[in-house]
């Protein structure tokens, strides 16, 4: 596919998430923390209604030399749990892993999502 990879910075995430507080959403991180106080791994979601019974899961993303210590489960089970106690009405969260991503799919699967649909994304040049 020809794409342009995004640069995140600190200010592209901001504005982020103040656009979903513009339209009257929310935004749940939850954010793993080393000792010296990196980011070692991360998760969000966005409630498009607060008070709804659906989220969309953004990111979870394990620093490639954190991978293997069980930080991604532990992010998403801990910001899970978050969401459902600060939204009791919360039913459904909402994700898409590449199929070629089988960690994070076993994450997924061993926290309780399933599979909804395929998604295919097609190109043509002109």
């Amino acid at each position: 596919m020809d794409e342009r990879i995004q640069t995140w910075t600190p200010e592209r995430l901001h504005s982020l998430q103040q656009l979903v507080l513009d339209r009257g959403g929310e935004m749940i991180t939850v954010a793993a923390v080393t000792p010296g106080g990196e980011v070692a791994a991360y998760t969000e979601i966005v409630l498009p209604d607060p008070e709804g019974t659906s989220a969309v899961q953004y990111d979870t993303v394990v620093v490639p030399a954190h991978r293997g210590h069980g930080l991604g489960r532990a992010v998403k089970a801990h910001m899970a749990a978050q969401a459902a106690a600060r939204h009791p009405r919360l039913r459904r969260i909402a994700t898409t892993v590449a199929d070629e991503n089988g960690p994070m799919r076993a994450v997924n699967e061993a926290l309780g999502y399933r599979r909804e649909h395929g998604v295919g994304i097609y190109q043509i040049k002109l």
